[in-house]
């Protein structure tokens, strides 16, 4: 009996579907794998450590890490192994995961990711959001850069901070870079990771208050990015050399020639004064110009004012042209740079990534390297979900928490058909609806709360 053309499809779909998942399966596992041939790359001591055939080699411990849950140690390595006499006890693993270097989870991080290739675009640039987020973990005072010893009546933690590139459009993390709380700076972490990326497509580049720097401006103009910067507004009457007009929404082109010497001393020098001249005081880091530099570096950009739905209003400095980002293409564009505040949210509650196994910091770099894998991993899965099937009046997303159930399960080894069972539990999307912003000191979770991992 002939199968109809209907069932056809679907059996098509279901290969099709499975493929992708498997596909992507063998390729986080097979990078695995190529960091386990490279033991001395990643043990602590090339010379001692993984040198003596043990059941926990490299490559199980990176894909113990990835696949770790909330729960403890012990019951996640009984899933592993089947739950086999001879399984590693949790001291076994935690002696084995102290002779490996965070960077093998790091480089696994880097690889994986580079290997994806997301598709969707906005205007035919790649929208990144770059923003820190803090992340806190048990107290280990060992680590002077990290701990602090809070007050009389409280425990002492340690505060790690995490520097993110965001897909805005493809809801993946294209970089991270992890700071330890004394010795942050979110805007070299940006400009390290601008520096490094391996992106070749046009990118515009959104990034709050805290990133307004020359230095920024001007590494970001030099890799060949467009940006999109919101400025400090409070009370603000000049920027960039310009009187801002007392008007709701404005835009205004600025020019500018920044130098590190004084007009006296240029005339001194003999070398004219340029118009709309800035000079940069040495306390003002900037890698284009020497202290004592006699160069000018050219800076030319926007200023715009933009008013929101709720009446407030915004400052933002850009390099976009005005003509194809006109004030209503701002104002659509930055709105969009929220997307990597709720990455962080699914990062930390849906992957699990508060839920450290952890004290010291190797170890927990090691998981949030992890984390990240997982979290682009699932993304990746579910671009082959169909986000339009079924009929709904609202424009559809993928369940993440169910997307990072199904995808953990699979990377476990147990078998489902996860584009389908997505593809069940499509979510609307209501971008018109808004909320205000709770504030919240502190971690405040349900006592029910699990994480989807």
């Amino acid at each position: 009996m002939q199968p109809s053309p209907e069932n056809e499809l679907i059996f098509r779909e279901a290969a099709h579907e499975k493929k992708t998942v498997m596909i992507l399966r063998e390729r986080l596992f097979s990078i695995i794998r190529r960091l386990g041939e490279e033991p001395e790359r990643y043990a602590r001591k090339p010379d001692r450590d993984f040198t003596r055939k043990r059941t926990l080699t490299p490559a199980v411990l990176i894909q113990l890490i990835v696949t770790m849950d909330e729960k403890s140690i012990w019951k996640g390595l009984l899933g592993h192994f089947r739950r086999r006499i001879d399984t590693p006890s949790a001291s076994a693993f935690v002696q084995q995961r102290q002779k490996l270097l965070p960077s093998a989870l790091e480089d696994l991080f880097h690889r994986f990711s580079d290997h994806l290739r997301p598709q969707k675009k906005f205007r035919g640039y790649r929208l990144l959001a770059v923003d820190g987020s803090s992340l806190k973990s048990g107290a280990y005072p060992a680590d002077k850069d990290a701990y602090r010893s809070g007050t009389e009546r409280q425990h002492g933690w340690n505060l790690f901070h995490i520097n993110a590139l965001f897909d805005l459009e493809n809801g993946i993390y294209t970089d991270v870079i992890v700071q330890k709380e004394h010795t942050k700076h979110e805007s070299r972490a940006l400009r390290e990771m601008a520096v490094r990326s391996a992106i070749t497509d046009p990118v515009i580049v959104l990034a709050d208050r805290n990133y307004e720097a020359y230095n920024n401006l001007a590494c970001l103009e030099k890799r060949g990015w467009k940006y999109l910067i919101r400025i400090k507004d409070h009370e603000r009457k000049n920027a960039y050399g310009l009187k801002l007009p007392d008007e709701p929404e404005f835009d205004l082109p600025i020019r500018m020639t920044l130098g590190r010497l004084t007009p006296q001393q240029l005339r001194q020098q003999g070398i004219p004064v340029p118009e709309h001249y800035y000079r940069l005081p040495n306390s003002i880091p900037f890698d284009f110009l020497g202290t004592e530099s006699t160069a000018f570096y050219e800076f030319s950009a926007r200023i715009v004012r933009l008013t929101l739905k709720d009446g407030r209003t915004q400052l933002l400095i850009t390099n976009l042209d005005a003509e194809q980002f006109p004030l209503s293409a701002l104002r659509e564009l930055y709105a969009q740079r929220w997307g990597i505040e709720t990455s962080f949210r699914e990062l930390k509650y849906m992957v699990g990534l508060i839920h450290l196994h952890s004290r010291k910091s190797d170890l927990v770099l090691q998981e949030i390297f992890a984390a990240f894998t997982v979290f682009n991993f699932t993304q990746a899965v579910a671009w082959s979900a169909d986000e339009g099937c079924g009929h709904s009046k609202y424009k559809r997303r993928v369940n993440f928490a169910h997307a990072v159930y199904l995808c953990c399960e699979a990377l476990r080894g147990k078998s489902a058909e996860i584009t389908g069972l997505l593809e069940r539990t499509l979510t609307p999307r209501r971008p018109d609806r808004f909320y205000p912003r709770p504030k919240i000191t502190g971690n405040r979770l349900s006592a029910m709360y699990v994480s989807a991992r």
